[in-house]
């Protein structure tokens, strides 16, 4: 493997006063929602301009996530010591129509290791990712099933690049990767549908786990693993 760079990530695992049923697409939600309400000062939290309120189109450094009746935060860069330094228990949250306080804050921080690999590597999503807007759907629909297969793998590598820059990594030579299971699912995000794919691909590309790719990936879409 041939090292680009190390970029600290922050993992804080939140569990409640009491116990807590619900589909994770919808307590992500909850829990983004309820987190930029308590860290309201906080641009990171929320993906906004503190002073004109606009949305900042960026790379979320900190991102939700819901497993196992649990929430997960995620910082990476800056957001990474900012999480450490944060009053977690105790904290009163709304979650839905719940009110609930977090009892215990499990925190981990890593380096984490982005590189270029001599060889293929696979990788495996945890939750779906949304690789498609309005446009290149309807682009997408119209394509035959080889073009779609093409547009897929397109979209993975852009989304991919996309996430390394965020995090200023630079990938120094062509980034290849490509699906290898698909299984493509309806992912609700803002009142409206779109087309996830869930499944496994390999790439080129050193990637830690817990990394998240695609459209919303504050919300819980796109975090992958190594398998």
């Amino acid at each position: 493997m041939h090292l680009l760079k190390k970029v600290p990530c922050t993992q804080v695992e939140l569990s409640w006063d009491r116990e807590l049923a619900g589909h994770g697409e919808a307590r992500t939600r909850q829990l983004r929602g309820a987190l930029a309400g308590a860290f309201a000062d906080d641009a990171l939290f929320h993906q906004h301009d503190e002073k004109t309120g606009k949305l900042l189109y960026r790379y979320p450094l900190v991102q939700y996530r819901w497993r196992a009746g649990r929430g997960l935060v995620v910082g990476w860069g800056e957001a990474a010591g900012r999480l450490l330094g944060l009053p977690w228990l105790d904290l009163e949250l709304q979650l839905g129509d719940e009110f609930v306080m977090v009892g215990d804050a499990a925190l981990t921080m890593r380096q984490e290791s982005f590189g270029v690999s001599e060889r293929l590597l696979p990788y495996r999503l945890v939750t779906p990712v949304m690789l498609f807007n309005m446009d290149n759907y309807r682009r997408y629909q119209g394509m035959d099933e080889a073009g779609q297969r093409v547009e897929r793998d397109r979209l993975l590598v852009s989304n991919l690049l996309m996430a390394l820059r965020g995090l200023d990594v630079t990938f120094p030579e062509r980034l290849y990767a490509t699906w290898t299971k698909i299984k493509t699912q309806t992912c609700h995000y803002k009142g409206q549908e779109f087309l996830g794919i869930s499944g496994e691909f390999v790439g080129n590309a050193v990637i830690p786990d817990g990394l998240a790719v695609g459209h919303a990936v504050s919300h819980g879409f796109g975090w992958m693993k190594a398998v």
